[in-house]
């Protein structure tokens, strides 16, 4: 029996036929059946799809990082009004989850009462504190 009688090959494509590449400046005739213009009527031109593709999302990503700036800044603006607006006796919780009263305001440093039986103080940085739980209604 035969080893390669399994395998069946097909005809022999044309371009195998040839004897060597095309000569320069000699004319190839289109295959039969076509007219030699590309098919679709295509002139050879991009579309321009891909254009508007990238330019729709290089303006969705400019969007998010502007919105991502903004936000950044709205939020920076509102904790500096409240760390400028700390005064005595306002209920603060700190970063840690603290929660206390603010007995005294410094520049860089705040000094909480936490608890009001052992009198217990501790000193915190003025940028630890994360929120403002209730303000003081008297006035220091």
């Amino acid at each position: 029996m035969n080893n390669l009688s399994f395998l069946q090959l097909g005809p022999t494509p044309s371009i195998l036929l040839q004897d060597g590449p095309p000569v320069a400046g000699t004319p190839v005739a289109p295959a039969a059946g076509t007219t030699g213009a590309p098919a679709g009527g295509a002139t050879g031109k991009a579309t321009g799809g891909l254009d508007f593709f990238t330019l729709m999302i290089m303006g969705v990503l400019l969007a998010l990082i502007v919105s991502t700036v903004l936000g950044g800044r709205r939020e920076k603006k509102k904790f500096e009004a409240m760390m400028s607006s700390i005064k005595k006796n306002d209920q603060v919780r700190t970063v840690g989850g603290i929660i206390g009263s603010v007995v005294e305001v410094k520049p860089d440093v705040v000094v909480l009462k936490i608890d009001e039986n052992s009198n217990t103080k501790i000193t915190v940085v003025r940028s630890k504190i994360e929120a403002v739980m209730k303000e003081s209604t008297a006035s220091a």
